[in-house]
């Protein structure tokens, strides 16, 4: 695998556009990154993801609007991040939406990570810059932030609003726009770039949603995934490794950290730190698995049960109740 950190040469493209309202040429943009505009015409072509980040930042210079990021990601279409996008639109709930983002961006990019994480009440999304040569970002994160909270409304319920955003640049002169756009508490210098939500809102379903759809393009996501897997963290080694690992395989803490050329003290205190644990992760991916699996019609539960490493259906039930607050048999019926 390279070193470059990467992103799909299509994402250029949008800026370009969105640029081009303010009268910014496409060719002013190019040559401000260095950009070779003819990549944008191949469909496989991949552009170093810093580029794309400083992008961002010389759009906002070009144009001077201060909240391009912003004012691009009120107004980008889902679709515009291709196929996890679609994945998106196409997820039958919120909660699946984000889980499918998060697992499958790194065939987007492998410059950035997104991490879904709840623990009702509260639901959380995290973006971080694996690149860590990428310094200046505001742009970049304040769009992504953005496109969830327009996605969420657009898709799910108008009235839809996080509980905070954070992000880790520093505060602007005026967050007026911010406040607008997010409509609540929005903090800077902050740690990480993350956005807090109300956990209630996961199990809200997408209306224009396609099952049959949904079901190919996650098989096909699935298979790009073994070749743009995640670079970003240990969270996601271990998570790449439990998903593995659960179809017939052995997800235990020792085997992981085995895997990694970890002890299973170390890894386990890895963890911790970032404020997770072996049995936590597992049961996320048991959680995102089964919901997957279940999506099939001719898959049984008990079989659904046995990929996920449960001895017995019995227990399988019990935890997806816990999950979701609904019995498999109900989910599918629903």
């Amino acid at each position: 695998m390279s070193a470059t950190f990467t992103i799909q040469a299509r994402s250029a493209e949008k800026i370009i556009k969105f640029a081009e309202g303010y009268g910014v040429s496409a060719d002013s943009l190019y040559q401000a990154v260095g950009l070779n505009p003819s990549l944008l015409h191949d469909p496989d072509s991949r552009i170093p993801f810093s580029q794309l980040v400083d992008l961002y930042e010389k759009a906002s210079q070009l144009s001077r609007d201060g909240y391009f990021g912003l004012h691009l990601g009120e107004t980008v279409n889902p679709k515009a991040f291709d196929l996890v996008g679609y994945i998106a639109l196409n997820s039958p709930t919120l909660a699946e939406a984000f889980s499918r983002v998060a697992r499958y961006h790194s065939i987007w990019t492998d410059g950035a990570s997104f991490t879904f994480d709840f623990v009702a009440p509260v639901a959380s999304l995290t973006y971080k810059y694996v690149d860590q040569a990428i310094e200046t970002h505001r742009h970049d994160s304040e769009m992504t932030f953005a496109t969830v909270a327009t996605l969420c409304r657009n898709l799910v319920d108008q009235h839809w609003t996080p509980i905070t955003v954070q992000f880790q640049h520093e505060r602007p002169q005026d967050t007026a726009e911010h406040l607008r756009m997010f409509r609540c508490p929005v903090e800077f210098s902050q740690r990480a770039n993350k956005l807090s939500f109300a956990a209630n809102s996961l199990s809200l379903p997408i209306a224009k949603a396609d099952p049959g759809l949904f079901a190919v393009l996650d098989r096909h996501a699935e298979e790009l995934l073994a070749k743009f897997p995640p670079r970003d963290s240990l969270l996601d080694q271990v998570r790449h490794i439990i998903s593995r690992e659960l179809n017939g395989g052995d997800p235990s803490l020792e085997r992981i950290a085995i895997q990694l050329g970890l002890s299973a003290r170390t890894l386990q205190r890895k963890l911790h730190e970032f404020g997770t644990s072996h049995n936590d992760l597992l049961d996320q991916m048991r959680h995102e698995l089964a919901l997957r699996y279940l999506q099939e019609p001719g898959m049984a539960i008990c079989e659904v049960a046995y990929l996920l490493g449960f001895s017995e259906s019995s227990s399988f039930h019990r935890a997806f109740k816990r999950w979701t607050g609904k019995t498999p048999n109900e989910l599918r019926s629903s």
